[in-house]
């Protein structure tokens, strides 16, 4: 009798557990280090290419329910990720600004928004700014890290106060 409850129990159970579908792009990596290090890594889990013309990442600035974009342009190839950096690549360290680690220019497949304009700096998010993915016109979410029209503080953080949006790779 065990045994048979027992199976009925794992064939209900495997059942639950089908893989569900993924046919859209989504933010698989997400970098806020120190300095300049800021990156999105993006992953294609299709069996075709992706183009990235209409799709767009950016932020919703401390709580913002307005969202600075910057459109996205080339092509994810299946099953594979495209990697956007903060364009900070100044080798000597020279002037205000902290170049982006050499490891993360390393692994870029872009780099994007070189000059901080407060008013539109998509690519300066930190850790109380959430994270689209959207495409279309902007409107359409795809993906998102943070809660958009929420101002966390200083990041996001667990229910023991342990931030995670701030001097972190999430994966």
């Amino acid at each position: 009798m065990k045994k048979i409850l027992l199976s009925a129990i794992a064939i209900i159970a495997s059942n639950a557990l089908i893989a569900q579908d993924c046919s859209e792009l989504f933010i698989s990596e997400y970098v806020v280090g120190s300095g300049n290090n800021r990156a999105l890594e993006l992953y294609n889990p299709t069996n075709a290419p992706i183009d990235l013309n209409g799709y767009q990442v950016g932020r919703f600035r401390d709580g913002s329910g307005t969202p600075m974009l910057l459109d996205l342009s080339g092509t994810i190839g299946a099953y594979s990720t495209y990697v956007i950096v903060v364009d900070k690549r100044d080798p000597n360290g020279t002037g205000f600004e902290e170049p982006v680690d050499m490891a993360l220019q390393a692994v870029a497949d872009t780099f994007v928004n070189p000059v901080y304009v407060q008013a539109n700096s998509p690519f300066y998010f930190n850790g109380d700014d959430a994270v689209p993915l959207t495409k279309g016109d902007g409107t359409v979410l795809v993906d998102v890290l943070g809660r958009i029209g929420e101002d966390p503080g200083t990041a996001w953080a667990d229910a023991n106060g342990t931030w995670w949006t701030t001097d972190k790779t999430l994966v």
